[in-house]
């Protein structure tokens, strides 16, 4: 998985591209760690080709850690593939989820 970052409005822009899953999970929390926890987030998921239960409990994890130190969290530019996964195991109602990334940090 490629991870890239970039900053915008208050807002970490984390872009994932590849397959985010247990052998990826360890590498996005890594990612993350080394942000302050109160830095809000949005993760761009647009490139992600596979999410499996691991990675949605990564996503999960890192929301409400995020939640905790009072900051905001969110998704943006699900695929087609991410979007069914959401859909099938109903997360979509744990997140704040956009259509894109500008959208997302105002």
């Amino acid at each position: 998985m490629t991870i890239t970052e970039k900053n915008s409005n208050n807002f970490a822009i984390i872009s994932l591209k590849g397959i985010l899953n247990a052998s990826s999970v360890s590498q996005l929390k890594s990612h993350i760690e080394q942000s302050p926890e109160s830095q809000s987030l949005v993760i761009n998921l647009e490139q992600v080709d596979f999410l499996d239960s691991s990675g949605l409990g990564a996503l999960v994890g890192i929301a409400r850690k995020k939640k905790a130190a009072g900051a905001l969290f969110k998704l943006a530019n699900l695929n087609e593939r991410v979007k069914k996964v959401f859909e099938l195991t109903n997360a979509s109602t744990l997140f704040d989820i956009y259509d894109d990334v500008a959208t997302a940090v105002v």
